[in-house]
């Protein structure tokens, strides 16, 4: 009865977080992609995690107030992903194709320069290279 009642709040609270998530789309080297925003730090702790599907353009992007060494890791993830840091000009400057983590500890993944955003898409190849220019993220 106890795990009943502890899954039962678990998959709630996972319904709200996502419920409340704010949504836009950004366009990539003339790709169109509907992303999740991610503003508040229980929203980006969250993430992805316990997704068991990723439409092919769709996505979260995980938005902080300032530029540094933001990091992500895989875990409680089901899904790959693809990740791609961007500074705070809108321009990607690195990317990385993760795995799900099924260990203790999981591996935290960052790239050496300061990003303001990460973008986290579905694993399929996406034509987003570092030096691209992400459009719709003014104002966030």
């Amino acid at each position: 009865m106890c795990f009943l009642a502890i899954s039962l709040i678990f998959a709630l609270t996972l319904i709200s977080a996502q419920a409340k998530a704010q949504s836009v789309d950004i366009e990539i080297n003339q790709q169109v992609y509907r992303i999740e925003l991610a503003t508040t730090a229980e929203q980006r702790r969250q993430g992805l995690m316990h997704r068991p599907e990723l439409g092919p353009d769709r996505g979260m992007l995980l938005v902080y107030q300032r530029s540094g060494n933001h990091r992500v890791w895989m875990k409680n993830m089901q899904i790959a992903i693809r990740v791609y840091w961007i500074d705070e000009n809108f321009r990607v400057i690195a990317t990385q194709r993760l795995e799900p983590c099924d260990r203790t500890p999981c591996p935290i993944f960052q790239t050496d320069s300061a990003s303001r955003y990460i973008l986290e898409l579905s694993d399929r190849e996406h034509a987003i290279k570092p030096g691209d220019r992400v459009d719709g993220l003014s104002g966030l």
